[in-house]
């Protein structure tokens, strides 16, 4: 569907689109495509889309999918999706909002759990922090977001796009940013390039207390220009975080930012014992 036509379709239905809602839609067939050959689809996928929209993405998921989940929070953008898609018996139109959901839940049994969504803008940091902390078994997501965030998710530390984003999404997989999307692709266009990322989930380590390590992370990156002793002195009895610091290898003199996931984990790790 041609922009200009997506456009046709919401004024017929008297749908006036919503920046605050981050409403912008991907309307180029040729990036919707590589969105899609991205996630690698078969019969035995669960996909899950937040931010459906008018459906020009879910779509092209149900041609290749077995099962869709499509969520949409504007009940006027879910009747012109359910309209496109919603009489195909594998596909699902969920009015709500996705951080309210129990995510987890939505997934069809004993099928393979994928996440394939252009995110709102306004809730896709603290939705894929979910997604990964919540759902188990994810296989992959393909995700279109900001520049910015994309950014954060692919960064390394000591740089300046590298923080507690980067650092939460990477304990539970890797992340490779697969190729960006100019404004003029989306109805109606954003301020800001957009770009799509792979996350491949990978299994948690079982021997790092992941509530212990996001605690310490959200300290290090609180508090972001103060030595790591400062940091986590309100976590970690002074004593305790000497000894956890020495096992781990980690100098208490450096900054939460310069730390790497592995790193952050050791600190744990060592608390643990």
């Amino acid at each position: 569907m041609a922009p200009s036509e997506l456009l046709r379709l919401l004024r017929t239905r008297g749908v006036r689109l919503r920046r605050s809602l981050g409403q912008h839609f991907l309307a180029s067939c040729r990036h919707l495509e590589r969105i899609v050959q991205l996630a690698d689809l078969g019969s035995q996928d669960a996909v899950l889309e937040v931010g459906a929209g008018t459906g020009l993405l879910t779509a092209r998921l149900a041609e290749r999918a077995g099962a869709v989940v499509a969520v949409e929070v504007d009940p006027r953008l879910a009747e012109v999706l359910e309209e496109l898609v919603g009489e195909q018996p594998h596909v699902r139109v969920l009015r709500a909002d996705a951080l309210q959901l129990d995510l987890a839940a939505v997934f069809p049994p004993s099928m393979r759990r994928k996440v394939v969504a252009n995110l709102p803008y306004g809730i896709a940091s603290p939705l894929l922090v979910r997604l990964l902390e919540e759902v188990p078994d994810l296989e992959r997501l393909v995700v279109t977001v900001q520049e910015e965030v994309a950014r954060r998710l692919v960064a390394r530390p000591g740089t300046s796009d590298y923080g507690l984003l980067t650092v939460l999404v990477r304990f539970h997989a890797d992340a490779d940013l697969a190729f960006r999307i100019p404004p003029a692709a989306f109805v109606p266009p954003p301020r800001v390039t957009s770009a799509v990322v792979v996350l491949t989930p990978r299994p948690r380590p079982k021997d790092v207390d992941y509530e212990l390590f996001r605690t310490l992370v959200r300290a290090a990156f609180g508090q972001r220009r103060k030595q790591l002793r400062r940091a986590w002195a309100a976590v970690v009895p002074a004593q305790r975080l000497e000894e956890a610091a020495r096992l781990a290898g980690v100098d208490l003199r450096r900054r939460g930012e310069t730390l790497s996931v592995e790193e952050f984990a050791a600190v744990a790790r060592a608390l643990a014992c």
